[in-house]
């Protein structure tokens, strides 16, 4: 018995040995699940809901005039086009940040969306029966990246 109870203590050990050496490198290390805080992107999409807002509530206004046709509004869609497409290079460009990169292509399917129907509604253009659910849509997004964007920053 006096065998057993002098082998006991030495499995004990090594699990002691072995929990404080997992401890001891865990500590040193870091996991990142999600990209740190980026304050372009931030910037990024604050300035480009600014403009679509801006967009929709003119296109709204001018529903029905030449103002308010897509012809005329051609650049507004090509200058989002770019925006998206540097805040989207810039995201992917950063580790973890795949749902930032998900958040914005969302938004370039939408813009695109409203692209093609202000292109079908022709010399109508967007009502606001039409801008406002788009609107809604739209604001929703950007708030989602603006939201992960600020609970990045507090590190949360």
């Amino acid at each position: 018995m006096n065998a057993s109870r002098t082998r006991a203590p030495l499995p004990s050990r090594l699990a002691i040995l072995t929990v404080s050496l997992l401890t001891l490198i865990m500590s040193g290390c870091s996991i990142t699940l999600i990209s740190n805080y980026d304050e372009v992107t931030d910037k990024s999409a604050t300035e480009l809901q600014k403009k679509v807002e801006h967009f929709l509530l003119t296109m709204q206004a001018a529903h029905g005039t030449s103002a308010g046709e897509y012809a005329n509004n051609k650049a507004f869609y090509d200058e989002s086009t770019v925006a998206l497409s540097a805040m989207r290079l810039r995201a992917e460009a950063i580790p973890h940040n795949e749902r930032t990169v998900e958040q914005i292509e969302e938004i370039e399917k939408n813009i695109d969306r409203l692209r093609q129907l202000h292109e079908q509604r022709g010399p109508a253009g967007l009502t606001k029966t039409l801008v406002e659910p788009i609107r809604t849509l739209i604001n929703t997004q950007f708030k989602a990246i603006l939201t992960l964007e600020i609970a990045k920053k507090r590190g949360t």
